[in-house]
Order: C-alpha cells, then sequence, then structure tokens
C-alpha cells in the first residue's frame, strides 16, 4: 500500500473521531476525542511527508488531554510558543505558516472557557486548517476539515443558538 492511500485511510478514523467530538455537549469529551484524532492526523501528514503539520498535530493531541484537565490561559499561550517552535524547526515554507496560524485559533479556542468561543474558535482554526489541505492536495484531509467545519457550525447551532419565535 503506498504512503498517500495509507494517509488517506488515517483521515478516514480522524473523520468519524472529529464528527462525533463536534455534536458532544460536554467540552472535556470533545476534548479526548479531539486528542485521538490528532494522532491518527499526524501520521496522515508525517506519511504525506509534511513535518510541521504532523509534529504539530502530535503535540496538538497532548495539548487536548491538557486543556481538557486545567484552563489556564497561560498555557495556551505556552502551547502556542510549542507550536511556534516547531514550526520553525520544521519549515518547509507557506504550508508551515497556514498550519501554525490553523493551530494557534484552535489552540485558544480549546483553552477558553465559554463552550460557545470554543467551538467558534476551532471551527476557524479548521477552516484555516482546510485551505492548507487544497493547497497540499489530500482529498480526505480536504473532506475531514470542511466536515469539521460544517459540523462545528451544526454543533453550535444546536447547542447555542436561540431562534426567535413569534
Amino acid at each position: 500500500m503506498s504512503p498517500f492511500i495509507l494517509s488517506q485511510l488515517l483521515v478516514l478514523v480522524t473523520i468519524v473521531l472529529e464528527c462525533v467530538a463536534m455534536q458532544l455537549k460536554r467540552p472535556n469529551r470533545l476534548l479526548l476525542l479531539l486528542s485521538i484524532s490528532c494522532l491518527f492526523n499526524g501520521f496522515h501528514f508525517y506519511l504525506l511527508e509534511q513535518p510541521t503539520a504532523a509534529y504539530i498535530f502530535w503535540f496538538s493531541s497532548l495539548r487536548f488531554l491538557i486543556c481538557a484537565r486545567w484552563k489556564y490561559s497561560w498555557l495556551a499561550y505556552v502551547s502556542i510558543a510549542i507550536s511556534s517552535a516547531i514550526c520553525m524547526a520544521t519549515f518547509i515554507g507557506v504550508l508551515s505558516l497556514i498550519g501554525l496560524l490553523g493551530t494557534v485559533l484552535m489552540t485558544l479556542g480549546s483553552f477558553h472557557k465559554d463552550d460557545q468561543t470554543m467551538r467558534l474558535l476551532m471551527t476557524s482554526g479548521s477552516f484555516i486548517w482546510l485551505v492548507h489541505n487544497v493547497m497540499l492536495g489530500t482529498p480526505l484531509g480536504m473532506v475531514l476539515e470542511l466536515i469539521f467545519v460544517v459540523s462545528g457550525v451544526i454543533g453550535w447551532y444546536r447547542l447555542h443558538y436561540k431562534p426567535f419565535v413569534h
């Protein structure tokens, strides 16, 4: 099996985990599933020879576990600093910077105490990763982020939007 095909199979697992995660009411359960999904997504990028994305996702797996337990804002900034260091150490071009931007938004969201703001920041970060995956040309990576964005919007709407009823 080629590395590309294997990478796409890993994204299939990630898709299932992230779709379920974004529909969970409890933020800590959402973050736990996202932690697991990041491991698979990291290997997906590793197989596509994208070291910045791979290492950022592996670190993000740890970050999601940390922020499920502690919501200290200083931890978000430490995480952003570590992700920035990963980007500098593995820099391969504009894709590294785009991935870092998406990660910064998702990091700020994952450490946010307000569930609504968390979901909106993480969905925005996922949109940036969608741009990354389009530029990289990973078909199921594109599907993953598109589903995450749509699922995030649906989850936000279902859990937080209160329509005005006449």
